[in-house]
């Protein structure tokens, strides 16, 4: 059997283009003891991947040139040597950019299509979803009355953790790159307010959007969107760094003037500021899939995904999501 499969084959100086990549055909091995092989049925394409395209440390180990695009896929179950899967199964596997996929059977995570569709697997239900419950969770830590902020507020994970924050009884005031993604989040995702950053005078703006300052700031973005947020803080705001993809590509620079003035505002106003990466704290929310799922069913969260169809549309939707295009989870649907 042969699988079609992407490769990363430079580096990329700004944002990236489709020759970062190449396709290959590569054969496939029947599984071995303890592996399944599977036929990927939709793969997601993630922000985190472009900052493995740095030779530099970061929290995951930078991509090799050529070596495969990796990333997690829902997928049908072919052939399985592995205990408690079979064929016929649909699994979530780190199945990467690819046709078909050979994994170890502690590497997957079985599912129900009956409970959510692929894209839902990968989105709220997936590593998006508890992205978005842990971070706000243990970091934010919202309470009812309080007012949450989040940037990239039509993205994959930001339209999940505004809509947790809405659940919680926080105001919600969600910021995005046009009118369409600001009329989505409110008229869908529920949110209270939505911003264009595109359109002048945001400060003003948000201060009115926000009349008794910001408690929570759940950041996908950085740069001078996230300073603009930091000045209405209140006092003991809380800063949760979940991505800063306003600087994934190169597209801004330090200021070390804004860095002061911002530590001048961590000072004076007590704020805790905290990154985190997913895997930090999954094992802290054993709820997590039962109560998202429960919000889902009930129609509590709405889950939004932008899809593609076919495997030569990976790259272009990678390209697509880095650049803005997306309202929700970026998926691409591989077969049925």
């Amino acid at each position: 059997m042969q699988s079609r499969q992407i490769y990363f084959c430079r580096r990329p100086d700004g944002k990236p283009a489709p020759d970062v990549f190449e396709e290959r055909l590569v054969d496939v091995a029947a599984p071995r003891d303890g592996e399944i092989l599977c036929r990927n049925v939709t793969v997601s394409v993630d922000p985190y991947l472009r900052l493995k395209m740095y030779d530099r440390r970061s929290y995951t180990p930078p991509l090799r040139i050529g070596e495969a695009i990796p990333g997690r896929a829902v997928a049908l179950v072919l052939e399985s040597r592995a205990p408690g899967l079979a064929p016929g199964d649909h699994v979530v596997i780190p199945g990467g950019w690819q046709q078909y996929a050979l994994v170890r059977g502690e590497a997957a995570r079985r599912i129900d299509l009956s409970v959510a569709s692929p894209g839902a697997w990968l989105g709220p239900l997936g590593m998006t979803g508890m992205t978005a419950y842990a971070g706000l969770m243990h970091i934010g830590r919202p309470e009812a009355g309080e007012t949450l902020v989040v940037t990239g507020a039509a993205g994959a994970v930001g339209g999940i953790a505004g809509q947790i924050g809405r659940l919680l009884g926080c105001r919600v005031v969600g910021i995005a790159g046009s009118e369409e993604k600001c009329r989505a989040i409110v008229e869908q995702f529920g949110f209270d307010a939505g911003l264009n950053y595109r359109e002048p005078d945001l400060a003003a703006r948000l201060g009115a959007a926000c009349p008794d300052g910001i408690d929570i700031h759940f950041d996908n973005v950085g740069g001078e969107i996230s300073r603009t947020v930091a000045s209405a803080f209140n006092d003991f705001g809380r800063l949760v760094v979940c991505g800063l993809i306003s600087q994934y590509s190169g597209q801004q620079h330090a200021d070390p003037a804004a860095l002061d003035e911002f530590m001048r505002l961590v000072l004076t106003r007590r704020l805790t500021v905290q990154g985190f990466i997913v895997s930090d704290l999954e094992r802290k929310f054993p709820e997590f899939e039962d109560r998202m799922a429960n919000w889902l069913q009930t129609g509590q969260i709405v889950h939004r995904e932008h899809a593609r169809s076919g495997f030569g549309e990976i790259v272009p939707a990678f390209l697509g999501m880095l650049s803005g295009e997306n309202i929700g989870k970026s998926i691409v649907h591989l077969a049925d």
